[in-house]
């Protein structure tokens, strides 16, 4: 009997242990579905209509986030040299390179026309940033050194230049 006893308190002890493992399953789960929503809701894009007149929603989303909704739903490429990670909230809307001229204002770039269409944007910096230069290689060729001509050489030379003249005329 005792055994019985210690057998169905472990199995009692066991199932209060999965349980309560199971609620902290969902109340993990719970706070991860939370968190995401919470995440999406504060980041939002949403990107409406065609390339004459475009609907650009953002909701404290980064710039690079928005860049990438357009390009899914156009035919853009942007390529960019600087972060793009401030922060975008508000409604835009009319022709898509209007669209593209108040997203990207404060920041230097230019946008070229693709043979298929597209749109193809290239950000390059911000007004007043100061250019960065590449460190150039050391000495990358030699210098030549040439020697000064010897006294031949240049007798030579003159000897040269003097069969070439014409005969003066009498």
């Amino acid at each position: 009997m005792i055994i019985t006893a210690t057998t169905t308190t472990i199995t009692e002890h066991s199932r209060h242990v999965i349980a309560s493992r199971r609620r902290g399953l969902a109340v993990l789960s719970v706070a991860v579905t939370l968190a995401a929503s919470a995440a999406s809701a504060h980041t939002q894009v949403s990107v409406q209509g065609d390339r004459a007149f475009v609907h650009v929603e953002a909701n404290n989303a980064p710039l690079s986030e928005v860049l990438s909704a357009l390009e899914g739903a156009f035919s853009i490429r942007h390529r960019t040299s600087v972060p793009l990670d401030q922060s975008i909230s508000g409604t835009y809307q009319g022709p898509l390179r209007y669209v593209m001229s108040r997203l990207l204002d404060g920041l230097n770039y230019y946008v070229a026309d693709t043979a298929e269409g597209g749109m193809e944007i290239t950000v390059v910096g911000t007004p007043g940033a100061v250019a960065v230069a590449k460190p150039q290689a050391k000495n990358p060729l030699p210098k030549l050194a040439v020697p000064p001509p010897t006294v031949e050489q240049v007798a030579a030379e003159r000897e040269k230049l003097h069969h070439r003249r014409p005969p003066p005329k009498p």
